[in-house]
């Protein structure tokens, strides 16, 4: 007797289940990825916003602080000086004051944290800490009490901190 053959069997049917699944698998997996690349990127430009932010307030504006020579807030060797002392601003300064500064190139409109986008976030909540070397060489140091602004989706990829001080006074 000869089988008329009408269609696939039951064994190439699961054969191209499984390599469809393995398929779709793949596409999901990488395009997991490359949002988390592409998230982790648009936090680095934001944080490279602010420092800019910073840095821009420092040329501007930093010269007409006073700092604390009584105390230095730490120490630091130098290749060409060892024991260069570090001192901190007097002033409280918000990072509202940094952007309305004269030379900023922010509004507070523009600082979105996209880790944090759905979270309201307040300025006025981020404190930016001054500090000036014996040589003259400023640093600063971002933080906020809150968590919203500056903090990244994964607590263990960052922290609340955006800072250019040496590590032996962070």
């Amino acid at each position: 007797m000869k089988r008329k053959k009408n269609g696939f069997t039951l064994v190439e049917l699961l054969a191209t289940i499984v390599i469809l699944g393995i398929i779709v698998a793949i596409t999901v997996y990488s395009t997991n990825e490359s949002f988390k690349k592409a998230k982790r990127k648009s936090q680095d430009v934001f944080v490279n916003t602010l420092e800019d932010a910073v840095e821009i307030y420092l040329d501007s504006d930093a010269k007409s602080l006073t700092y604390n020579k009584d105390v230095p807030f730490c120490t630091i060797n130098k290749t060409h000086a060892a024991g260069v002392k570090i001192y901190k601003t007097n002033e409280n300064i918000t990072f509202r004051d940094v952007i309305e500064s004269t030379y900023s190139p922010l509004k507070e409109s523009d600082i979105i944290n996209p880790a944090n986008k759905d979270t309201a976030c307040s300025i006025d909540s981020v404190s930016v800490e001054i500090f000036r070397d014996d040589d003259f060489v400023y640093y600063y140091r971002l933080y906020e009490d809150d968590f919203l602004c500056l903090v990244k989706d994964d607590p263990d990829a960052g922290s609340n901190v955006i800072t250019n001080l040496p590590m032996e006074c962070r």
